[in-house]
């Protein structure tokens, strides 16, 4: 199954981007919005990943969404243009080191909301990226490897 179109989705789009946003803004991040059009383009896009987080998963839940809007937001610091192609055209040590830094905000999010059940779960994913993804640039992995060291320790709760 496909992705929606922008046009059957836009609004929803619209309406969750501005909660993750408001939420971001609440948490003193310094936020570069992105507008829903690049949202979409950007998350139905191409990918050089087995990632087969849908579109609609992400509208749907809200750590995922904040993961997304934070991660385009630091792509756009640094430099990166959003659209379908910025996965696949986009120097992978900017991707991954925006990502990287969208996974340890979800994780620290979880951790304040106190949501162990999905600290595990995101935790376990970011496990296999840190132990298995072979398009992560050499650079990134001590990175990587931080993010998962500083959060083992709530694996047991």
């Amino acid at each position: 199954m496909g992705s929606p179109s922008f046009d059957e989705v836009k609004d929803s789009i619209e309406y969750r981007l501005g909660q993750a946003y408001e939420l971001l803004n609440e948490l003193e991040y310094q936020l570069n919005k992105c507008t829903p059009k690049e949202f979409y383009d950007y998350m139905t896009g191409e990918t050089f990943s087995e990632d087969k987080i849908t579109l609609l998963e992400v509208i749907g839940n809200e750590y995922l969404l904040l993961h997304e809007a934070y991660e385009i937001s630091e792509l756009k610091r640094l430099g990166v243009e959003i659209g379908a192609k910025t996965l696949v055209e986009s120097p992978k040590e900017k991707i991954y080191e925006a990502h990287l830094n969208a996974m340890e905000f979800e994780l620290d999010y979880a951790l304040l909301l106190e949501d162990y059940y999905w600290l595990k779960l995101r935790l376990g994913h970011h496990e296999k990226v840190v132990n298995d993804d072979p398009c992560m640039p050499e650079s990134q992995k001590p990175r990587a490897r931080e993010i998962l060291e500083n959060y083992l320790q709530y694996r047991s709760l």
